[in-house]
């Protein structure tokens, strides 16, 4: 519908804030085109998630094998600790074994009277229970002493067990993380090959779409331009009729005799033979609900005033469209849309 509009400055302002742009008559091929959109958007958006979700676990398992692997780093280190003690316990024991021996022997066996101011313990053979009762003291207090060391031994070697088990424990579960890793690595190249295609087939179902939509607006436009010439035609051919045979006097005619205009009917331009239909249904004697629109063309009055004054048709001005003839109307029509194109016009066409 036109704006109405005070003076020609205030009808070029309102006229740019409509629509610049001719709208497209909007005629969809049907339910399974919009159907196939619909669902490939719908799977486009579901992949979008589910991949965003599997970079999410897959940072997951990173992090929790970044963190086994530290931890299996650092039981290995303790492993190696509980070796490198085992060994030196090991050559401890080996150590003291000989050095427990010697000094066994040469403190109780052969005491040196030199030092102590005695004789030998062992000198003769009278002396060999005593011998024998020492030899076996020295080889209790090194038997205990080397008992002391292998359990120390065993337990350290024991230590190294339980962690060299936590190790193999940690192994695998660094391994099964990996695994799960891996799989969420190829999950989520899958989606994205998914998305890929997804997006390639949406993006054909959409121009499918809008070229069927282009094709049916183009076919809607050539039959309002075929009915408008039609009409056009018939109000020739009625014109034409009532040159020949008295016509009786209604308001419009009586408001167009009033006025002192021509009753020739200009042609009218595609676009403007489009609008008449969607405006009004070719009807120009229309008045909108409110009353604001009036005509085939659904002018406001102060449009219209301006138009009147644009065609050079003055006597026209605070005449209701709805009651000047339609070559009038068709002349005024025109006029404005030679001087602002389609934007006073905001509908389908």
């Amino acid at each position: 519908m036109i704006r109405r509009l005070t003076g020609r400055a205030s009808v070029m302002l309102g006229l740019s804030l409509v629509c610049t742009t001719t709208a497209t008559v909007v005629v969809a091929r049907g339910p399974v085109a919009a159907d196939q959109v619909s669902d490939l958007k719908t799977q486009a958006n579901q992949i979008a998630k589910d991949l965003v979700l599997e970079q999410l676990q897959i940072g997951t398992y990173q992090q929790q094998y970044d963190v086994d692997g530290a931890k299996l780093q650092q039981v290995r280190a303790e492993i190696g600790s509980t070796q490198h003690q085992i060994q030196a316990e090991v050559v401890r024991v080996s150590r003291d074994r000989e050095r427990l021996q010697s000094e066994a022997v040469s403190a109780y066996i052969n005491m040196d009277p030199q030092v102590n101011g005695s004789q030998s313990l062992f000198e003769n053979a009278k002396e060999a229970p005593t011998r024998a009762e020492y030899e076996e003291v020295a080889s209790g207090d090194i038997a205990l002493t080397i008992d002391a060391l292998h359990l120390d031994e065993n337990r350290l070697r024991s230590q190294r067990a339980t962690l060299e088990q936590q190790e193999a424990q940690d192994q695998a579960t660094t391994n099964q993380e990996a695994t799960l890793a891996d799989a969420a690595r190829r999950t989520a190249t899958q989606l994205q090959t998914k998305q890929s295609e997804i997006t390639g087939q949406l993006a054909v179902a959409v121009a499918q779409q809008q070229a069927a939509q282009a094709a049916a607006a183009a076919a809607a436009v050539r039959r309002a331009q075929a009915a408008a010439a039609a009409a056009a035609a018939t109000r020739t051919t009625t014109t034409t009729t009532a040159e020949r045979a008295p016509t009786p006097v209604t308001s419009t005619t009586a408001a167009a005799s009033a006025t002192g205009t021509s009753s020739a009917d200009p042609a009218l331009p595609p676009f403007l033979a489009c609008v008449l239909q969607a405006e009004s249904g070719g009807n120009y004697g229309a008045v909108s609900p409110g009353g604001t629109y009036m005509g085939g063309f659904q002018f406001s009055q102060a449009t219209w005033n301006q138009a009147a004054v644009l065609a050079g048709m003055p006597q026209l001005v605070n005449v209701p469209p709805n009651q000047a003839t339609p070559a009038e109307q068709d002349a005024l029509a025109i006029a404005l849309y030679q001087a602002d194109g389609k934007q006073p016009w905001n509908d389908s066409c």
